[in-house]
C-alpha cells in the first residue's frame, strides 16, 4: 500500500473534519449556543480524541493494512458482516454530502439548471476521482486545501469594519445547555475524520499525523465559526443553511470586484468535491474488501449510482438533512466513537503460518551432518 507523508495526512484530516462541517453545521451550533458557538467545535473535538487514540493503538497491530482489510483478515465471516454495516453507513454519508453539495450548487451557481442534472454532473466528477484511487484524492487535497487555508487567513484583512466584536457579548456567561446541544450537532459532521483509518495503512496514519491533522481541522472550524459570528451576526447566522457562503459574499474589495465570492466559491467547490470523493472511495473499498475477487475500480460506478439514488430517496430537500442531524449523531457515535474501542479489543493479527516444507538453515545443516556421519559409520563397519 502506498505510503503518505505527514503533511498529506494533515491536509486530508483537515479536509474530512472541516469540509462539509464548515458549510452546514455552524448554523445549528449558533442556533443553540448563540454567541458561544465556537465552543461547540472544541467540545466535539475533545470527544473525537478518544476514538483517535483507540485507532492509533489498533493500527500498530496492522502497520501494512487499512482497517477494512484488517477486519476481514482477523475475522473472515464476522468481519464481512461488520463491513456490510459500515457499507450502509458510508452510502448514507455519501448520499448526505452529495445532496448538500447539489443543493449548494443549485442555490448559488446554477439556479435554472434541474437538480437531477447538477447531481449527475457532480457524480460523474466524483466517480473519475474515486477511480483514480487514494493517491489521486490526496494529490487533489494537496492543491485545494492549502488554497482554502490561505483564503481563510486573508479574509479578516478584507472585512475591515464589518467585524463587530460586540456580537460575542457576554463573553463569560455561556449557556452550557445550548453549547452541549450545539456540540451534539457539530459532532455528527466533524466525526467524518474517523474515515481516514479505514483507507490508510498504519504506517502512514501515525500519532504525529493524526493528532496534528485533528488539531489543524479543529482550529480551522473555530476560525470559520468566529468569522461568521463577527461578520454576519448570530441572529442571521442561525437562520441560514449555508452561512459560510454568505460569509464569502461579504467580501468586497472594490466596486469592480463586488462578486469576489465567486473566486472563493471556485476554491471551495473543488475542496468539497474532494471530500465527497473520499466518501465514494471508502464505500467502493468496503465492497472490494467484502468480495476479494472484485476490482475496486469496477465498483465505483455501481456504488456511485446507488448513492445518487439514495441522495434523493432519503433526503428530498435540505430541510430534512437539517432535521436529521440529531439522530445522525447517534449513528456516528456508535460507529466512529464506540466501535473503535470494540475493534481495538477484538482485532488481533493472525500468526504467520509456518510451512511444513520450510526448515531453518541450522536444522537442515544439522541433519545433513548426521546423515554424513551415519554413512561414514556404515562404511567403517
Amino acid at each position: 500500500m502506498k505510503q503518505f507523508t505527514t503533511r498529506q495526512i494533515v491536509l486530508l484530516s483537515m479536509l474530512m473534519e472541516a469540509g462539509i462541517s464548515g458549510m452546514h453545521a455552524p448554523t445549528q451550533a449558533a442556533d443553540y449556543a448563540q454567541q458561544h458557538a465556537y465552543w461547540t467545535c472544541a467540545m466535539a473535538a475533545i470527544v473525537i480524541c478518544l476514538p483517535i487514540w483507540a485507532m492509533l493503538r489498533l493500527k500498530r497491530r496492522f502497520p501494512d493494512q487499512d482497517l477494512l482489510e484488517a477486519i476481514v483478515s482477523s475475522h473472515p465471516v464476522l468481519g464481512r458482516m461488520l463491513l456490510a454495516m459500515y457499507l450502509i453507513l458510508f452510502l448514507i454519508l455519501f448520499a448526505r454530502d452529495l445532496r448538500i453539495m447539489t443543493d449548494l450548487v443549485e442555490v448559488t451557481l446554477l439556479p435554472l439548471t434541474p437538480i437531477v442534472v447538477i447531481s449527475l454532473i457532480l457524480l460523474l466528477t466524483l466517480t473519475f476521482m474515486a477511480k483514480g484511487g487514494i493517491s489521486t484524492i490526496v494529490s487533489m487535497a494537496e492543491f485545494t486545501v492549502p488554497a482554502l487555508i490561505m483564503t481563510l487567513l486573508t479574509m479578516p484583512l478584507f472585512f475591515g469594519g464589518n467585524i463587530d466584536f460586540s456580537a460575542m457579548r457576554p463573553y463569560l456567561h455561556p449557556d452550557i445547555g445550548g453549547v452541549v446541544k450545539g456540540s451534539w450537532r457539530m459532532l455528527g459532521y466533524m466525526a467524518d475524520l474517523m474515515i481516514l483509518p479505514f483507507i490508510i495503512s498504519g504506517r502512514s496514519y501515525n500519532a504525529r499525523s493524526a493528532w496534528l491533522g485533528h488539531l489543524v481541522g479543529t482550529v480551522f472550524m473555530i476560525i470559520v465559526v468566529l468569522l461568521e459570528e463577527l461578520v454576519i451576526g448570530v441572529p442571521i447566522m442561525s437562520r441560514l443553511f449555508y452561512p459560510t457562503y454568505e460569509l464569502g459574499r461579504q467580501l468586497q474589495l472594490t466596486d469592480f470586484l463586488d462578486r469576489f465570492d465567486l473566486f472563493v466559491g471556485a476554491l471551495t467547490v473543488p475542496t468539497l468535491l474532494t471530500k465527497i470523493g473520499v466518501d465514494l472511495y471508502v464505500a467502493s473499498l468496503a465492497v472490494k474488501r467484502m468480495f476479494a475477487h472484485t476490482r475496486g475500480g469496477l465498483m465505483v460506478w455501481p456504488v456511485g449510482l446507488l448513492g445518487y439514488v439514495c441522495s434523493f430517496m432519503l433526503f428530498s430537500n435540505i430541510v430534512q438533512i437539517y432535521n436529521f442531524s440529531r439522530e445522525w449523531t447517534v449513528v456516528m457515535i456508535v460507529f466512529f466513537v464506540v466501535m473503535p474501542f470494540v475493534l481495538w479489543l477484538l482485532l488481533r493479527p493472525k500468526p504467520e503460518e509456518v510451512n511444513d516444507d520450510y526448515k531453518p538453515s541450522g536444522e537442515v545443516s544439522g541433519r545433513q551432518e548426521d546423515q554424513q556421519e551415519s554413512r561414514e559409520a556404515s562404511r567403517t563397519s
